[in-house]
C-alpha cells in the first residue's frame, strides 16, 4: 500500500514502488501542494515505473497540485497523465493552450471536451 500526505515523504512513495506495494493508495485529510510535491518526486526517484501512471494521472488532475508539478507531469508524463491535466480545474494558462495544441490527437481531443467544459461552468 502506498501512503501520501503529511509525514510520507518521496522516500516512501519510492520504497512502495520500488517494492511494486502502490497497487492501493491511501490518504487521509487533503494533500497539500508540498505532499503532492513529494509524491512526485519519490516517482521520480523510482525511474517513473509504469505502475506509477495511475498516481501521476490522478494527481494531475488533483487541484492542490502546484504550478512546477503540473509543468512537469506535462513535459515527462504518457498520455493519461495529460489528459488528467485537462480535469484540473487550477490549471495554468500556457499549460491549457499547450493541451489543446498538443501533437498527440487523442490528447487535443481530450483537451478541447474537457476545457470547453470547464469555460461553461
Amino acid at each position: 500500500m502506498l501512503r501520501l500526505g503529511r509525514g510520507f515523504g518521496r522516500r516512501a512513495v519510492r520504497d512502495a514502488l520500488k517494492a511494486r506495494r502502490a497497487a492501493t493508495v491511501r490518504y487521509e485529510g487533503v494533500l497539500s501542494a508540498a505532499d503532492i510535491r513529494e509524491a512526485v518526486a519519490g516517482v521520480r526517484q523510482a525511474s517513473s515505473p509504469h505502475q506509477a501512471f495511475p498516481i501521476l494521472a490522478w494527481l494531475a488532475s488533483h487541484p492542490n497540485a502546484p504550478p512546477d508539478v503540473l509543468r512537469d507531469l506535462a513535459v515527462h508524463g504518457p498520455r493519461e497523465v495529460l489528459m488528467n491535466l485537462c480535469l484540473n480545474a487550477n490549471l495554468p494558462a500556457d499549460l491549457r493552450r499547450d493541451l489543446l495544441a498538443h501533437p498527440d490527437q487523442e490528447v487535443r481531443r481530450h483537451a478541447r471536451q474537457a476545457l470547453g467544459r470547464a469555460r461553461k461552468h
